[in-house]
């Protein structure tokens, strides 16, 4: 067992514990984005505003499927941090092999319906005729290659529950690095267009994943995925979906809501399309830092509240408050001041860089409660409260944003799409506020009667003694 792990999840100062686990997580998340911006980059120096519409209008799909994968993912992680808070590590391997097997058997079956309802599933995303035939050629080889993807996606979370946030780090470099080399062989010098990307993109994720299994195979998992460990365990099912769905409700929300807003942009024109999807990818930049550094915390809170060490918990949470403003603010001036310069490393379209830099200015109003707010969704899930996770993950979209999508738009047109994603944002922001606050108040209460009954029982036994 690796005891390294364990003292910082343990014993580290709240500061240097959240960097140590936070920067490799943010580091792999970043790797995530430039995976998102290579596609998306490699496709704009083709310059056809409906090969980068394709990308963008698939990428939805892509999340949808990353949330299936999560619901195992997150729930399992959420768990296996207070297993190991608690110093339960069979349970806690259990968990882990249960989870692994539970998703592969899922991704098949996902790889298998997705392949067959392709054509209707274009249909529902509202593509347009121009990009059809390129969304087709994209998507049919991501879909081939979902297990692999999804099977990655998951174990990424395993390790990083256990605090092997390098090891999830490397693994996306690893998967980040190939999709980059290859984007620019197979999309612009063999000519395969969105094809290539889409190819690019498997082969990468299917060698991080070895990376992955290496890890596992040469035993230096505190957890495990060994079959041996897998369990019918009724209690491992609860704890993993108990805090797996609402993740996975907010990740297929996400992904609902930006199939929603191409929905929209599309009924305008293409070019908004494409500029739409830009701006997604460049603000992926700062919303991955951010989940990154809420991930990165995440085993941290739940080990704290497996152990009942409260003060620490406190501590972990504010000091990453602090750090997710910090970050969130130093993005909308980033974004601000350098909007059409970063539309135009995308594409070389004049039409689209005005329609970009008007989302990307509507789109940073909302930005600095952003932190604040993924460090509250990642906090219900470490500390396994599936009911308020759940409420924020259905609120966010469901309740907030696509409503006001559509109602906006409808009396303010183009300003009122634009505007309404930072509308949402900000009464997702009061609503995770208001949770939070109920919670916090619930786990002090549980602790201090924790402690009254601790107290009583020492009094107990002091007075059998006498």
């Amino acid at each position: 067992m690796d005891e390294k792990r364990i003292k910082i999840l343990r014993d580290a100062p709240p500061t240097q514990a959240i960097l140590s686990l936070s920067i490799p997580t943010i580091m792999g998340m970043l790797v995530q984005v430039f995976y998102n911006l290579t596609d998306t980059f490699f496709v704009g120096k083709l310059n056809d505003p409906f090969q980068v519409a394709a990308v963008s209008v698939a990428f939805p799909i892509f999340m949808m499927l990353m949330s299936v994968a999560g619901m195992f993912g997150f729930g399992a992680a959420s768990y296996i941090s207070r297993l190991l808070g608690k110093k339960d590590y069979l349970m806690a391997k259990k968990t882990s092999a249960t989870a692994f097997y539970a998703c592969l058997i899922a991704a098949l079956l996902v790889t298998i319906g997705s392949l067959i309802f392709i054509s209707p599933i274009l249909k529902l995303i509202g593509v347009t005729p121009e990009t059809q035939r390129y969304a087709y050629e994209y998507l049919s080889i991501i879909f081939l290659g979902s297990t692999v993807m999804m099977t990655k996606f998951m174990l990424t979370q395993l390790l990083r529950s256990e605090g092997a946030a390098k090891v999830a780090m490397i693994g996306m470099f690893i998967g980040t690095g190939i999709n980059i080399i290859l984007d620019p062989i197979f999309i612009l010098t063999w000519g395969y267009g969105v094809k290539g990307a889409a190819v690019a993109t498997l082969i990468g994720q299917a060698i991080g994943l070895l990376y992955y299994f290496s890890f596992y195979i040469k035993k230096k998992s505190i957890i495990s995925i060994n079959w041996k460990y897998f369990s019918l365990q009724k209690e491992i099912y609860l704890e993993i979906f108990r805090i797996g769905i609402p993740a996975s409700i907010h990740t297929l929300m996400i992904s609902i809501a930006q199939t929603m807003g191409n929905y929209v942009a599309a009924s305008y024109n293409d070019m908004i399309v494409a500029a739409y999807g830009i701006n997604h990818r460049i603000f992926s930049m700062c919303i991955m830092t951010l989940i990154g550094l809420s991930e990165g915390t995440q085993p941290l809170i739940g080990y704290s509240y497996g152990a009942k060490n409260i003060k620490r918990l406190n501590k972990i949470i504010k000091t990453a408050g602090v750090m997710a403003t910090s970050i969130s603010i130093f993005f909308v001036i980033f974004f601000y001041l350098f909007a059409g310069k970063l539309i135009q490393i995308f594409i070389n379209n004049q039409q689209v860089v005005t329609y970009g830099i008007q989302i990307m200015r509507a789109i940073i109003i909302a930005l600095p409660f952003a932190g604040i707010q993924f460090l509250i969704r990642v906090s219900f899930q470490a500390l396994g409260k599936g009911r308020p996770a759940l409420i924020l993950a259905l609120a966010r979209q469901g309740l907030f944003y696509i409503p006001a999508l559509f109602i906006l738009n409808r009396f303010f047109e183009f300003s009122g799409f634009i505007y309404a994603q930072p509308f949402a944002n900000i009464l997702t922001f009061l609503l995770a506020i208001t949770l939070f606050n109920r919670i916090r108040w619930q786990i002090i209460n549980e602790h201090r009667e924790a402690e009254r009954r601790a107290v009583a029982t020492k009094l107990d036994e002091s007075y059998l003694e006498t």
